[in-house]
């Protein structure tokens, strides 16, 4: 059989598998795509190191357009993207060993979280990136993160459980509907560069930390000023929301927070891999760092869905307390980096 169905993609022992569970539904198909083809060969980490810097856009109204980070090139990850492909495509790419992401309607996949949940099309068909690892003559074998496995609809290669499988026959009328094909490649030449472009997106998120421009009406927010315009937010009250409707906001909001702190436990795991190899990062240091800060994200992040889930306005007064809080360890992190990238000369 196929080695690819023999790699445990998620398990309570595989801590660096574990941990790409945290990015991008994107990435994390990524993860799973390089560990099918590669196995524990390659360094995770170095290959899918993200910018952590805060990136933020408002209209004039200040309806936020864009909560996330900061986008710095990955020159290691070729994808190739075949619009309207088949069922037919998919086969071939894995038959010649193609690391393999397919986007097709996950809300019509019984094996996922938002089987047959309402869905709005304002902005197209709703779509999800699929790792697809291997196919025989009856089934497609997949890994999916575990928080959007529907468990009751799961079914999985007889050897292991991180491997989903579905028959082609349920796929492929979904297929014929919707299926975008992405193949990816690493190009390990500049994997070998990996150091420098990580310490350049360190300069980078030192040199944002507190940016803000307008530019034809939109506003951009870096680093430490994603946080004071949010703090200044929470003295508007209901004059906050614009011509946005509440489900709306909130929505962007918790959305870019959760991946804002998820992005800080990666790169913290970035930080901790690389001082194996570099004396000059010191584990307890990034330890003393990022675990209080990563803390107040997680604690904000929940506060945020409980208040939401209580249909209550997300920025007021009483949040203060945590934008400052958030401020004062962000504003530590950014000297913390800015020391890191000194020391390496």
């Amino acid at each position: 059989m196929n080695r690819r169905l023999d790699f445990k993609y998620f398990s309570k022992t595989d801590d660096e598998y574990n941990v790409t569970g945290i990015l991008d539904c994107y990435n994390h198909a990524i993860a799973n795509g390089i560990k099918s083809k590669f196995g524990n060969e390659v360094n995770i980490y170095n290959i899918l190191a993200q910018d952590i810097t805060l990136y933020m856009e408002t209209d004039d109204k200040m309806n936020i357009e864009d909560l996330y980070t900061n986008y710095f090139p990955n020159q290691y990850i070729n994808s190739t993207v075949y619009e309207n492909s088949s069922l037919e495509m998919l086969e071939r790419f894995l038959d010649e060993d193609k690391i393999v992401i397919i986007n097709t309607l996950h809300h019509e996949l019984e094996f996922f979280t938002y089987y047959k949940t309402p869905y709005d099309t304002t902005n197209g068909m709703p779509v999800h990136p699929l790792s697809i690892i291997h196919h025989d003559n009856e089934n497609i074998y997949y890994v999916e993160n575990l928080d959007l496995i529907n468990k009751d609809n799961y079914s999985y290669y007889k050897d292991n459980k991180s491997v989903g499988l579905v028959r082609k026959e349920y796929m492929k009328p979904i297929f014929d509907r919707y299926l975008v094909c992405i193949t990816i490649d690493i190009d390990f030449n500049k994997l070998d560069l990996f150091t420098e472009r990580f310490f350049a997106m360190l300069k980078n998120y030192v040199d944002l930390s507190e940016k803000e421009e307008t530019i034809k009406g939109i506003n951009y927010f870096y680093g430490i000023s994603v946080l004071e315009k949010l703090r200044e937010l929470c003295y508007a009250n209901n004059d906050l929301y614009g011509a946005e409707d509440y489900y709306k906001f909130n929505k962007k909001l918790i959305d870019g927070i959760k991946y804002i702190f998820r992005m800080r436990i990666f790169m913290k795991e970035c930080l901790m891999k690389l001082a194996e190899n570099k004396s000059f990062i010191i584990k307890n240091e990034i330890l003393d760092i990022f675990e209080p800060l990563i803390e107040i994200w997680v604690n904000f992040t929940n506060t945020l869905i409980k208040k939401n889930m209580k249909k209550q306005l997300l920025l007021e007064k009483s949040l203060v307390e945590y934008f400052d809080n958030l401020i004062k360890h962000e504003k530590k992190l950014i000297d913390f980096i800015s020391k890191l990238y000194i020391r390496q000369f």
